[in-house]
């Protein structure tokens, strides 16, 4: 076949799958992050198209032992439902499944995957103006003074497994004093200070420290403890980590004396849904150091020596 008509028959066929999929689908990567999909990814993908197509089933459990929040923005709400239906695949469900809307206007109309997701129980809601990357947690956690129950944080970029929450919910019963995930930095310290974000090393083990920095893109549970301390801060993240939740958790979370523990021996970076990452922070926060400057406007000196104390303890671990 002459190539100019071997493209055209790729095209199409590549046409024919995103419909089927309910995905666009793109020839190269749109960015840092490579969100190209497998052939078994869009399979999985359609699969979740058929259960988002027929399904009735509730997406959460009365009985369920965690709340599950995410957020979406701009043109990502028409792929939202992706990463909505893999949590409602799952093992286990959450007692609220809470999709937080960073736009008033992303409601007008919402896609008809969300709708048929809110008639199945998805809770769909306006966030304030301003928030941003904070809109994924911050409208639950500023909802009460006392919560009842941990909170799983998860992006909406993301495929996740069936096993995700149950595993999730398993370590927080375990160790309901820690932060856990699935994707966990070891933070890297010189001098008594922190290195650059970008020198930091994927944690492996399941011990908790200081020193590992949870990352909310493959999931992560918060305690209550966590949640109320979050709110009694209010909306200081604003001010100083304007674009960077995980730096505010962690931050708050090493200031209240509570440590983070990978779920799994090493860290898990879960399939992203296609076309998903033509925006984004990576860049801005990775690649131009943004990260960096909102550790140091949301960390003590009293929590620097934290980290580095346990860092120190992971070395001598490590060498010994």
């Amino acid at each position: 076949m002459p190539p100019s008509l071997l493209d055209r028959s790729r095209s199409t066929a590549r046409r024919v799958v995103a419909r089927v999929v309910g995905v666009p689908l793109h020839e190269h990567p749109t960015a840092a992050q490579d969100d190209r999909p497998s052939p078994a990814l869009l399979r999985e993908i359609a699969a979740l198209r058929r259960s988002n197509l027929l399904s009735r089933a509730r997406v959460a459990d009365p009985a369920g032992d965690a709340v599950v929040t995410m957020t979406t923005h701009g043109d990502r709400i028409r792929l939202a439902w992706v990463a909505l239906e893999s949590i409602a695949r799952g093992e286990r469900l959450p007692r609220r499944l809470m999709l937080f809307l960073d736009e008033p206007e992303l409601a007008r109309p919402l896609p008809a995957p969300l709708r048929r997701l809110q008639r199945r129980g998805l809770e769909i809601l306006p966030a304030a103006p301003g928030l941003r990357v904070h809109a994924k947690y911050w409208p639950h956690v500023a909802s009460t003074a006392r919560h009842e129950l941990p909170l799983v944080v998860g992006d909406d970029d993301m495929i996740y497994p069936r096993r995700w929450l149950r595993v999730l919910t398993d370590a927080h019963r375990a160790r309901p004093e820690l932060v856990h995930g699935f994707r966990v930095h070891e933070m890297q310290c010189a001098d008594g200070a922190l290195r650059p974000y970008h020198l930091w090393m994927p944690a492996s083990g399941t011990a908790p420290s200081f020193a590992h920095f949870g990352t909310g893109v493959s999931g992560q549970i918060l305690p209550t403890a966590l949640l109320d301390r979050l709110h009694e801060r209010g909306e200081a993240f604003l001010e100083r980590a304007p674009r960077a939740d995980d730096v505010w958790i962690n931050a708050t979370a090493v200031g209240l004396g509570i440590r983070t523990a990978q779920v799994e021996e090493q860290a898990r970076n879960f399939p992203f849904v296609p076309a998903t990452q033509a925006t984004g922070l990576y860049q801005l926060n990775v690649a131009g150091r943004e990260n960096d400057r909102q550790l140091a406007g949301s960390l003590e000196p009293a929590d620097v020596a934290r980290i580095c104390a346990d860092f120190a303890t992971i070395q001598a671990a490590r060498e010994g």
